[in-house]
């Protein structure tokens, strides 16, 4: 990345041509479209790509959430003199808008508010037709997570079926995926030193569609086209593995047939280094959302990140349900600890700073400062499962350090601050060093530590790349003599997963049946949504497993709802459900411990 200025401190990207006149704008460079409120954090996305632009000395405008049911909206900043940069906002507008059973949501938390009906069903679809309308022939490229995971041919869960790229239905002219600032500064930079839109075919972290005598490369990998997919569900599987396996830096670019329509997925662009990570992260981000949505309840989304710090990027987890592999990578690249030290001192500032930093962490708090050993290419899509690979250097030194300097850090401060680890850590990993235990414990946790067996049976957790389950029962141990040994009562917040491919309702009675024998509540119970571009949802469409085995999916309402009521028996809604389905079972035992819960309010 090239080098960044810090400009205009304090202040927010325009939102309004009077915003722009202010700053003696003609015209933007650049308009970011975003499905979001406009919220001035580098957890969003619009403002990490809008900030970066400004740093490099774009005219970056902000358009968010506009009316899109008219084309007045998109035409109040004038053109942009390079794109439109169009984004459905932090979060795939499909599980913004439904649950996993299909139902509406009726709240959206990345709006002012909460409120619901501020975004199109399809934002990139309807923005990007929008921007077309308002200026001809300026280019419209989509980015941000939504565009990054439905790249290729994707399963869509409320439609129940396969669609093409969402490149090819918008009719946009490039899409960027993964981390997508190399790729939009070399974008922005080519399209300002003169070159047209359709000579950007070969830039890393995009994708592009094959119109006017596009080039395919030479070495590029055909994967199965919507209609073969659509015809042979194995072949759904068979594309998910071709696919992962080009997902790298140095992989092959990928070819894909959308009938109609030819799309070439460049390879992810490389990790930002660290200094470019503390470059990135150094900008002036205020933490706060844009003054329009004052005395109107804010910005949700927005309230239990504000003061967060990110340490690192990427997972090296390989989780089958997890999109961060192809999303942000599996190479971890960490900031600097002088970086994270000013970013807190930035943020122990802040007006409105209470004096808790929610949390430091990354995809997985615990990956900091580790890295791949390994020299080349490599095919291994998980480090840790079912073994820890032995060109992980997993050292927690890096870590440990980081850890001790933010308590040097809070020590040197007259007032109280809090400082605390809330993203969530990968036990397994975790138990290859006591030491990282007893200091997360025992300065780090606010009485509650996120992690994620994910469920009980070793069948259904080696489907979902999760280690047995017998090592969180090991953690559990470990964490509570570490928490004894700190004089504090913590308590561990599991994570469980119900429906997912391969996990019958057997496997589903057998986890209920650990659960009441523990008197555990679980409140973190996540119903299976099959996203775009996971392994697990490649497992739901196809109905095998990665070596082409036939394996259950539940894919009706009513086992789907009969595996998660299972997974939240202790709840009154789930009472005739899991009643009717232990009759069946012969499974009055249960059945009987479960009301006496109930009945004596037995608590975990």
């Amino acid at each position: 990345m090239a080098k960044i200025k810090i400009v205009n401190p304090g202040r927010l990207l325009p939102t309004t041509h009077e915003e722009m006149r202010e700053r003696g704008w003609q015209r933007a460079d650049i308009i970011l479209v975003t499905g979001d409120a406009y919220v001035d954090h580098p957890s969003f996305g619009a403002a990490l790509i809008g900030r970066l632009l400004e740093s490099l000395g774009y005219r970056v405008a902000v358009l968010s959430q506009p009316d899109w049911r008219s084309v007045d909206p998109f035409r109040l900043l004038g053109p942009p003199r390079l794109f439109w940069g169009i984004t459905s906002g932090a979060i795939d507008s499909r599980l913004n808008d439904y649950a996993s059973l299909g139902h509406r949501r009726n709240r959206d938390v990345y709006s002012c508010g909460g409120q619901i009906g501020l975004r199109p069903r399809r934002p990139l679809l309807v923005y990007a037709a929008r921007a077309r309308e308002a200026f001809k022939g300026i280019p419209v490229i989509l980015g941000g997570l939504e565009a990054s995971l439905r790249r290729l041919v994707h399963y869509d869960f409320v439609e129940d079926k396969l669609k093409r790229s969402v490149l090819i239905d918008t009719k946009a002219d490039l899409l960027v995926h993964g981390m997508g600032e190399r790729a939009i500064e070399e974008i922005a930079g080519r399209l300002s030193g003169s070159q047209t839109i359709n000579e950007l075919t070969g830039i890393a972290g995009t994708a592009y569609p094959v119109v006017r005598g596009a080039a395919i490369p030479h070495n590029a990998v055909s994967a199965p086209s919507l209609l073969e997919q659509s015809s042979d569900g194995n072949l759904v599987m068979k594309a998910q593995k071709l696919y992962q396996q080009q997902a790298h830096p140095e992989g092959l670019p990928v070819v894909q047939e959308q009938d109609p329509g030819l799309v070439v997925v460049m390879p992810p662009a490389a990790p930002l280094t660290s200094p470019e990570l503390d470059r990135l992260y150094d900008l002036p981000f205020t933490r706060r959302s844009h003054p329009m949505y004052e005395g109107r309840g804010g910005v949700p989304a927005l309230e239990p990140v504000r003061f967060s710090i990110t340490t690192h990027r990427g997972c090296f987890g390989g989780c089958s349900f997890c999109s961060i592999y192809l999303h942000q990578g599996k190479d971890v690249r960490s900031r600097s600890v002088d970086s994270l030290l000013s970013e807190a001192e930035s943020i122990s500032r802040h007006p409105d700073f209470r004096g808790t930093i929610s949390d430091i962490g990354g995809p997985t708090a615990n990956m900091y400062g580790m890295s791949c050993g390994r020299s080349g290419v490599c095919g291994r899509l998980n480090c840790i499962f079912p073994s820890v690979c032995k060109h992980l250097r997993h050292d927690v030194t890096p870590l440990l350090g980081m850890m001790e300097s933010f308590l040097r850090w809070q020590a040197g401060h007259s007032e109280k601050i809090n400082v605390y680890v809330a993203s969530g850590i990968r036990h397994d990993l975790a138990l290859q060093n006591h030491e990282y235990i007893d200091l997360l414990a025992r300065s780090f946790v606010g009485g509650h530590l996120k992690v994620a067996p994910e469920h009980y049976c070793p069948r259904v957790l080696s489907l979902m790349g999760k280690p047995p389950f017998e090592l969180f029962e090991e953690f559990e141990g470990v964490f509570r003599e570490a928490s004894r040994r700190a004089g504090k009562e913590q308590y561990l917040v599991p994570y469980f997963i119900s429906s997912h491919p391969g996990c019958t309702p057997d496997d589903a009675l057998a986890l209920t049946d650990y659960l009441v024998s523990r008197s555990w509540r679980p409140r973190q119970v996540q119903d299976f949504i099959p996203s775009p571009l996971t392994l697990s949802t490649a497992m739901y469409v196809s109905g095998v497993d990665t070596c082409g085995k036939s394996i259950h999916v539940a894919r009706g309402r009513a086992e789907k709802a009969l595996q998660a009521a299972l997974l939240q028996y202790y709840e009154p809604r789930s009472k005739k459900v899991i009643a009717g389905f232990l009759h069946k079972q012969g499974r009055n035992d249960l059945l009987s411990r479960i009301s006496r819960m109930a009945k004596y309010g037995k608590k975990p």
